[in-house]
């Protein structure tokens, strides 16, 4: 169950925190989903089910390899680095390899996803991109607005 920790006492001993802001980078370098994103994940996951719908997380992070490699195949099938980037983030800008993205439902299942894109910010979840309603990160505090969709991945090259 979810409930509004009090500031200065914090979570009781048996809770995760869903964070207190933005979920950022680390100066480590991750090899895991960010633990804070899986939290909020799983609190979003358990309050979907409540009301009769199924969230899948069909990946979070990823190997800067992995990464790559989908580029790569996402530059065969669109012929040019700037469609391929419409579709599949360049490695050096992807949020998967940091930890902090999540395609949620993917590929066949958007009804979730669209309960995620409603009811995420609850949890500090939001969508990304327009062209892409499985794509989620931890971009604000639990319980803020979400900010403006950007149109596609390439809007992250021009950042």
């Amino acid at each position: 169950d979810l409930r509004t920790s009090n500031v200065i006492a914090g979570c009781t001993p048996d809770e995760l925190s869903l964070g207190e802001g933005a979920i950022f980078t680390s100066n480590n370098t991750p090899t895991e989903i960010n633990p804070t994103l899986l939290t909020r994940f799983n609190a979003a996951k358990a309050a979907a089910k409540k009301e009769g719908i199924e969230l899948k997380l069909i990946s979070g992070y990823r190997t800067l390899s992995r990464q790559k490699y989908l580029f790569n195949q996402a530059l065969k099938k669109y012929g040019s680095y700037k469609e391929a980037a419409k579709w599949v983030a360049p490695p050096e800008i992807s949020h998967h390899p940091m930890g902090l993205a999540m395609d949620v439902n993917y590929p066949n299942e958007p009804d979730g996803a669209k309960w995620l894109e409603v009811n995420g910010y609850k949890f500090g979840l939001c969508r990304v991109f327009k062209n892409e309603w499985w794509h989620f990160e931890g971009n604000i505090a639990p319980g803020w607005k979400c900010p403006k969709m950007l149109k596609d991945a390439r809007a992250l090259l021009n950042a």
